[in-house]
């Protein structure tokens, strides 16, 4: 069976649509590559108590990680939870 050739896209729409309905073992090897999606990441400012301030340093010291990682984790562990108690 011969291979497809890759269409043109436009738009992200319309690629993703074209990729809803095909399979890229449809093409010749080398026109499709395999790329790693990362997610836009923003930044929000969030302010503290001196005291929960202190407390958050310490923690992340303790897990040897910096401040704004341990906050992403804990936010990200209480979504994650939040999600499975609502179903």
């Amino acid at each position: 069976m011969a291979k497809k050739e890759l269409p043109e896209f436009k738009t992200i729409g319309e690629m993703a649509e074209f990729w809803d309905t095909h399979d890229s073992t449809e093409f010749e090897e080398g026109e499709v590559e395999a790329v790693e999606y990362k997610p836009k990441r923003v930044v929000l400012s969030v302010r503290f108590d001196a005291g929960d301030m202190l407390a958050i340093t310490r923690e992340a010291r303790r897990l040897g990680m910096d401040r704004a990682t341990l906050v992403r984790v804990a936010v990200k562990q209480f979504l994650e939870k939040r999600r499975h108690s609502q179903g």
